[in-house]
């Protein structure tokens, strides 16, 4: 599971025992049956081992509150993913949401600028809603255009702070093939300032002012349509 925490990212996983040497993938491991971990002074790829659903709870906690600026990748190893996936969506209230990729005929792909970050148009799902059908009415309403909704890219989760608590957004992300732009315009209620047709360097320019989350799914998307 990848969660993004205040634009950082961090893996739980239960199967970190396929690293035969840590140095190769990790500046620093650490083991919380052994040593007392200080969030603040971690810094660069982290691995963190033995770690249980409180220890990585008051990370996530931390993360949010205090960015810690010279983290890279922080790996947490656990005993079981699932069951941390479980519990982690029972004690935070998880809302849900979905939003594309969409690429229009000469293969540029659909950014946004929102807030002054470069983003990819989502949205939150209305009551009892399917995702799939979410994501194509959020990019549509967002962006005023009409796509195709074809397979399922990915999903991610992110943190953030709502009425002063802590929340999961779990946001499932499409492949989408473009229609028709004519109406295109951003949703200014939406915050949206502005939307352009990115060639893939133009991608690479705009992910320098965009989100690692928002990285990670165009990365996804890339090798969605190499297989």
């Amino acid at each position: 599971m990848l969660i993004f925490v205040n634009n950082k990212a961090i893996s739980i996983t239960d199967n970190t025992h396929f690293v035969k040497d840590y140095s190769k993938n990790f500046d620093f491991v650490y083991d919380v049956k052994t040593e007392i971990i200080e969030f603040k002074e971690m810094s660069g790829n982290v691995l963190v081992k033995n770690t249980n659903f409180s220890n990585i709870l008051n990370f996530i906690k931390f993360a949010q509150a205090n960015k810690p600026q010279n983290l890279g990748h922080l790996t947490f190893e656990v005993k079981n993913e699932e069951l941390f996936k479980l519990k982690i969506k029972d004690k935070l209230q998880v809302i849900k949401a979905a939003g594309g990729v969409v690429e229009n005929h000469e293969g540029k792909i659909l950014m946004m600028k929102r807030l002054g970050f470069w983003d990819l148009p989502k949205g939150k799902a209305d009551p009892n809603e399917k995702s799939k059908k979410t994501a194509e009415r959020e990019v549509e309403e967002e962006c005023g255009v009409t796509v195709i909704v074809n397979d399922k890219i990915c999903t991610t989760w992110h943190t953030y702070m709502l009425k002063g608590k802590l929340v999961l957004k779990q946001t499932k992300w499409y492949a989408m093939k473009l229609i028709s732009d004519k109406n295109m315009k951003p949703q200014i209620e939406e915050n949206i300032e502005e939307l352009r047709w990115m060639d893939t360097d133009e991608v690479e320019v705009a992910l320098q002012n965009s989100y690692n989350s928002i990285a990670y799914v165009l990365k996804k998307s890339e090798l969605k349509m190499l297989v």
